[in-house]
């Protein structure tokens, strides 16, 4: 079993994907975020470059996913919605 720690996510990546989490939309039972990375930038109040970096460094991570390959859609991951768990539970 591959450990992880939750260090990474104690700045704007944890923000990044809470805010992906709290977009997304849900069709016949699957959940994805059918936000460009513009409009993700913009609601974090973020660059897109920033927001480029952190979302390349989420996939990298295994924490998010292109939804069904699709350019411009993602996708939390089992490991993303550990993440989110984890962290709200320690904020808890």
């Amino acid at each position: 079993m591959v450990e992880f720690t939750l260090e990474p996510f104690a700045n704007d990546t944890f923000k990044l994907l809470k805010s992906l989490k709290e977009n997304q939309v849900e069709v016949k039972g699957i959940y994805y975020i059918p936000l460009s990375q513009q409009e993700i930038a913009d609601i974090n109040k973020m660059s897109k470059l920033k927001t480029n970096r952190l979302l390349r460094d989420l996939i990298e991570g295994g924490f998010v996913c292109p939804y069904q390959n699709k350019r411009g859609k993602y996708e939390i991951t089992e490991k993303g919605h550990k993440v989110l768990r984890l962290i709200q539970k320690k904020n808890a």
